[in-house]
């Protein structure tokens, strides 16, 4: 490998001068099947600088460890289009390198558990569509500087994950949640940090039972007209490069309480609350699978009418449906010509 320190200045150009010796023998030592491109690393490298210069200005004593994570991590992630130059998601690059970048305390403190632990939750948002990646970086910025060591950070960094679009996060996050100090909780749900501790038991406990609540509503006290609204469609076409995820119309039952989608040939987990969808693919369809069609209060009539004790509204797209199923707040249903999956919900929020 040539001297990857030589186009650069500042505090990653020295980092890299005083480990050349130790960086050449890593990329040497790489795997004969694993074909490390030189100038896509340096160019990776390059736009990390300004996530070292951040470091350098915090503490200038952590700035060869960082820059050592920074490495190896570019090592690993460039030969698989993870980083670099050919990287599959540009945008998750970008990502990784404004959260390490605004989030210095944190990177500072523990720079090899920062660099993997940020990249692995971002890699997990980049995978569900519809989840935020922005707002899960901001949100962590804000969350470094008031997390007492990195732990309660990236605890705290799983609520934000929920908040930024995976509903399939939501267990795990209440759970974040009623450990975490209330302001930092309360950071996480999109709340203010100046929040109560009694004021975040009270929204926690709402979440719980409740997954069309909003956070700021909650504490607040505020509550919109309940009613039967239209909060999403999840799924798509997965032919022809569309990116969706069924190759035939699907089908959705409920198991355990947990939504059950099968287009024939694989069968997913469907999450949704307010903060987002997901749906999680959970293995082959086996000949023959069916969803069970349980149903909770909220139920599908006849002619596309959705009841919920007193409150009914009718959905003249639903008049057609292949399978419906239901909990007390959310009915998930599919039609016979769509790829798409309707969720509706007893809530005071959606269309």
């Amino acid at each position: 490998m040539e001297d990857v320190a030589a186009p650069l200045t500042g505090p990653l150009a020295e980092a890299l001068a005083r480990g050349r010796d130790v960086y050449n023998a890593r990329v040497a030592g790489a795997q004969p099947s694993v074909a490390i491109d030189g100038e896509a690393l340096l160019a990776t490298l390059r736009g990390l600088d300004p996530v070292v210069r951040a470091a350098h200005g915090r503490d200038p004593a952590v700035v060869d460890t960082v820059v050592s994570a920074l490495f190896d991590a570019a090592m690993e992630l460039v030969p698989r289009g993870g980083l670099g130059p050919g990287a599959r998601m540009p945008e998750l690059e970008a990502a990784w390198r404004a959260v390490l970048g605004a989030s210095g305390r944190m990177l500072c403190a523990d720079p090899r558990r920062v660099v993997a632990a940020t990249m692995n939750a971002l890699t997990r948002l980049a995978g569900c569509r519809g989840a935020r990646l922005g707002d899960w970086v901001t949100t962590m910025a804000a969350l470094s500087e008031r997390a007492a060591d990195v732990d309660v950070w990236l605890k705290a960094g799983v609520v934000a994950a929920w908040r930024s679009g995976l509903a399939h996060a939501r267990t795990g996050a209440l759970e974040a949640c009623a450990v975490l100090p209330a302001d930092l909780a309360a950071l996480a749900v999109g709340l203010d940090p100046t929040t109560t501790g009694e004021t975040m038991a009270r929204v926690i406990e709402r979440l719980r039972v409740d997954p069309w609540a909003w956070p700021p509503h909650v504490a607040s006290g505020e509550q919109p007209p309940l009613g039967i609204k239209l909060v999403c469609y999840v799924g798509g076409f997965r032919g022809f490069g569309a990116g969706g995820q069924f190759i035939a119309p699907p089908r959705v039952g409920l198991r355990d309480g947990v939504f059950i989608v099968t287009d024939g040939e694989r069968v997913f987990e469907l999450y949704a609350d307010f903060f987002g969808a997901t749906l999680i693919p959970v293995g082959p369809a086996h000949p023959g699978f069916g969803p069970s069609p349980a149903r909770g209060a909220l139920v599908l009539a006849g002619g596309g009418e959705v009841r919920h004790g007193e409150h009914a509204r009718t959905f003249p797209g639903l008049a057609s449906v292949t399978s419906w199923a239901s909990t007390d707040l959310t009915l998930a249903a599919t039609r016979p010509c769509s790829h798409r999956i309707a969720l509706v919900a007893h809530s005071g929020y959606g269309l």
